[in-house]
């Protein structure tokens, strides 16, 4: 059985079907703006847009890698070819925003009164916010949540634990048969050497798991485990969501 609900898989389904047009509209609005800075241009256009070209492959990446349906534990290169693919979108999910504020200073002039170290559109940023329009420093208040839970696990993919899927949880009437493998794993590999007995022992002890698709970093540190393919979907569409802003806004 799937983690997650099929009415939770339709509504992601759907979200998912929406990337690829949501995607074209929004390259084709920043494509054929005119900017008056050929810093901020550049920015916008090959920073902001390349990169959501980059979220939107990753998406497209570790929905064809592991469907949300599935229940089974994908094989370890699959896991890990996800796992690339979410620490690419979280890099450029932080990115992109960064390319946004980027391109505020450089349309508006503000390279000079604002220091590079202090660009950004999170509430520590109070520099640049303040050259804001009411309305927009207000929606970017109510994102600062979100701002933060970027950060960490951004921060977390650059400097600490980097993100990962967990390969399974043990059901809880699974739970004796898997500690008994587990003995018998260790005694195959320590005791006697056996490295066939092994590999066999394991396997069917993966058997045993359910999969959960889950993102996280380090267990101690962590403020949550998402569901990716959810995850992914909302910090697409929040990208595309502050980049129109930012359109109105300039």
């Amino acid at each position: 059985m799937s983690y997650i609900s099929p009415d939770q898989i339709a509504k992601i389904m759907e979200l998912f079907g929406q990337i690829e047009p949501k995607y074209n509209q929004l390259l084709f609005r920043f494509a054929h703006r005119r900017y008056g800075n050929e810093r901020a241009a550049e920015y916008a256009q090959h920073g902001y847009s390349r990169r959501l070209g980059t979220l939107k492959r990753c998406i497209e990446n570790v929905f064809a890698l592991i469907a949300p349906d599935m229940s089974d534990v994908p094989e370890r290169n699959v896991l890990y070819d996800a796992q690339i693919n979410i620490q690419a979108f979280y890099a450029n999910v932080y990115g992109s925003i960064d390319n946004l504020a980027w391109l505020w200073v450089f349309e508006r002039g503000l390279e000079a009164s604002i220091p590079r170290n202090r660009v950004g559109f999170r509430a520590k940023n109070t520099e640049l916010r303040r050259t804001l329009s009411d309305g927009f420093r207000g929606y970017l208040e109510g994102l600062d949540t979100w701002l933060e839970y970027l950060i960490e696990y951004r921060d977390a993919l650059a400097h600490r634990i980097p993100l990962y899927i967990p390969p399974g949880n043990v059901p809880r009437k699974h739970l004796d048969e898997f500690n008994k493998l587990e003995r018998q794993i260790n005694e195959a590999l320590y005791v006697r050497g056996d490295g066939f007995e092994y590999d066999r022992l394991r396997i069917e002890q993966q058997r045993l798991l359910a999969f959960q698709p889950l993102i996280t970093h380090s267990v101690n540190e962590t403020t949550g485990m998402p569901i990716f393919h959810a995850q992914m979907l909302t910090d697409f569409i929040t990208v595309e969501e502050v980049g129109y802003k930012m359109l109105e806004e300039l």
